[in-house]
């Protein structure tokens, strides 16, 4: 049977135009464009939220995503309010990614949260924003935020409403299946990949939720270059400092790296691993990565809707 493939790009924002780079790839074919956040990082970044503000006021049909917000740092009502905006001025395009972050601990220091609650205050987060967004009148009363007889206009353009996406890695995997409505994981192999879906469907069940509702999304870092240790090599630097250790090996592992062909037949894995979406996050020297849009708009995705048409 044929399977139905997107493909998406992040974008950072932190030089040049994020209206010319979202134009770029929405003309470039992609499905999908996403931007990151830290409110306190190893470089600079903006906020992805007003990121893809910016994008939707310039582009027509791709679905504009966060990968990821980090929910811990925010209260509920602000971002459902901030997504929903979003959802209007795209006219239904908007997708919240959120995760629970915890990589770099001064941020949590800096807004005064406690890294060991990011778990339940994600989970609570996730539950107040939908109902918010699909209730009037809403009270919760939980452990971090308690709401009484709370509702937010307009509502969103999407029905129900924007999809609810999570991302990380094993301790993502209940969060979506109990509230989620998409999964996220990064820094994960095709075998990990397989095996989380299976977790997901697993408790889903259990928890009365339909499994196959759930999108199955893949956030890969990526680097393409003439020759497989020239890619490893631009993306074990990015990722090296960015995550301040050592990715030369992990680097053989996790990114999708190599020639085009090579990273096509990685991403084939995934395919046959569940993925149906792809997040790819260029990782490398800036004057390299700019053109990785390019190389897999005309050599890579081409491939890989013809192996799985």
């Amino acid at each position: 049977m044929p399977i139905t493939l997107q493909f998406g790009m992040t974008f950072g924002g932190r030089g040049g135009s994020i209206a010319d780079d979202a134009v770029r790839l929405e003309n470039l074919g992609f499905d999908s464009i996403w931007a990151g956040e830290h409110i306190i990082w190893r470089h600079p970044m903006h906020d992805g939220l007003m990121t893809l503000a910016v994008a939707s006021s310039v582009t027509k049909r791709v679905l504009l995503g966060t990968s990821i917000l980090l929910m811990p740092l925010k209260h509920p009502i602000l971002v459902a309010k901030a997504v929903v905006t979003l959802d209007h001025a795209s006219n239904g395009r908007a997708i919240l990614g959120v995760g629970v972050g915890g990589e770099y601990p001064k941020e949590f220091i800096a807004m005064g949260v406690k890294r060991e609650e990011r778990g339940p205050r994600t989970n609570e987060a996730m539950q107040i924003m939908k109902r918010l967004w699909t209730e009037n009148n809403v009270t919760f009363k939980g452990r971090f935020w308690n709401l009484e007889d709370v509702s937010i206009e307009p509502k969103p353009v999407q029905k129900p409403c924007p999809p609810l996406f999570v991302g990380g890695r094993r301790g993502s995997i209940p969060r979506t299946a109990l509230y989620g409505d998409g999964w996220i994981p990064y820094m994960y192999t095709p075998e990990m990949y397989r095996d989380g879906v299976k977790q997901i469907e697993e408790i889903a069940h259990k928890a009365g939720r339909d499994p196959s509702k759930i999108q199955r999304t893949l956030y890969a870092f990526t680097s393409v270059a003439d020759s497989f240790e020239e890619a490893a090599g631009w993306s074990a630097a990015a990722l090296g400092t960015n995550y301040a250790q050592d990715f030369t090996q992990l680097v053989k592992k996790y990114p999708i790296v190599g020639t085009p062909k090579q990273c096509a037949e990685r991403m084939q894995q995934f395919v046959e691993a569940g993925v149906r979406h792809f997040i790819l996050a260029p990782s490398g020297p800036a004057d390299k990565t700019k053109g990785f849009a390019e190389i897999y708009a005309k050599e890579i995705i081409p491939t890989l809707r013809k192996w799985n048409a």
